[in-house]
């Protein structure tokens, strides 16, 4: 009897050994492996993705250029959203009368098929598009800028009063009212200029930008831009975007969109200090913008606060408070010019 009993339990555990073994081999594809404590950092290198460094305007310094356009634009509210203004190299914001703005985008790249809209030209116009080596395109002018234009000969498509062969590269939109409706297209100009005899084939200069691998420090942390001039709609802000590394434009408070719908970026912020004289009771300004003065560089979301310098005929060079030239980031630059003693926040 004892004998059966042992038997049996032989029986039983051999059983439960083959059933065992059975289930192991089945259920080890899914069973947890250990992972070596020495091999995990190399693991763990193995497996992380590397980052990438973000860049916002890929290619931008790559681009096809031919000789710039020196484009007056309209900045009134009734002007808005303006057209071109997202892929000029440069765009430079001063004030003119009334407490407003006025800007002049330099585009040496991509044809634009609508720039607009035109307004007239101011002397200080004239001196900007000469530094650029640009051809100026402009409605008319002021008396002392329509004599710039004339005694320096420099070289200007006039809708106004260029002949009937540069009035033709301009046209008015019916959905808005004059003077806020007046455009033209990169093609257009170009055309128009050939017929002038003007050359093409010379790109504007270019400021010196920082590499792909360059790091800055040593500026103020910034988030916010904030330039106060005299008219409330003329109320400049830019907001340093972390993630896209990009400052986003805004005027009264709201975004300043594009026509096509997008919002206006830039790499540089550049704040030009000047001094100025009322010419009239109408507001109409005289600005130095010869000499030098106090001038603030922002990028990368820094803020540095340097110094511009210009000579008659030279290119405008932004230094730091110990005359160290200052690179600026890839990408378009937005140079504000401000009177002397305007509110600045950031």
């Amino acid at each position: 009897m004892r004998h059966k009993q042992i038997i049996k339990m032989l029986i039983f555990i051999a059983i439960s050994m083959i059933i065992g073994a059975i289930v192991f081999v089945l259920l080890r594809p899914y069973l947890h492996k250990t992972i070596p404590f020495n091999n995990f950092n190399k693991l763990t290198q193995i497996t992380e993705e590397p980052s990438q460094k973000i860049i916002p305007f890929p290619g931008w310094n790559e681009r096809e250029k031919q000789r710039a356009l020196a484009v007056v634009i309209d900045n009134t509210e009734s002007a808005r959203p303006q057209s071109g203004l997202e892929l000029a190299e440069v765009v430079i914001e001063v004030p003119v009368e009334g407490g407003q703005t006025r800007l002049l985008a330099i585009i040496s790249g991509e044809d634009q098929e609508l720039l607009g809209p035109i307004r007239s030209a101011r002397s200080y116009f004239v001196d900007l598009a000469s530094e650029y080596e640009a051809i100026l395109v402009h409605a008319g002018g002021s008396m002392d800028a329509l004599e710039t234009i004339k005694k320096q000969k420099i070289d200007n498509l006039d809708e106004i009063y260029g002949g009937s062969i540069v009035a033709a590269a301009f046209w008015r939109v019916m959905e808005r009212q004059k003077p806020h409706n007046l455009y033209t297209s990169s093609d257009s100009l170009r055309r128009a200029a050939i017929n002038k005899k003007y050359d093409l084939t010379t790109p504007p200069t270019q400021r010196q930008t920082l590499g792909l691998d360059e790091e800055i420090d040593g500026g103020e942390i910034v988030s916010d831009i904030a330039i106060f001039y005299p008219n409330r709609v003329s109320l400049v802000r830019y907001q340093y975007n972390k993630e896209k590394l990009v400052f986003e434009r805004y005027m009264a408070e709201q975004p300043h969109m594009t026509a096509k719908g997008e919002q206006l970026k830039a790499a540089n912020i550049v704040i030009q200090f000047v001094s100025f004289q009322y010419l009239d009771g109408d507001g109409r300004l005289r600005l130095i913008m010869h000499g030098g003065g106090k001038a603030l560089i922002f990028h990368e979301g820094q803020a540095f606060v340097g110094r511009w310098q210009k000579t008659p005929g030279q290119f405008t060079k932004y230094t730091d408070e110990k005359g160290k030239s200052l690179s600026l980031a890839e990408g378009p630059t937005w140079i504000q010019v401000v009177p002397n003693g305007t509110r600045i926040e950031y």
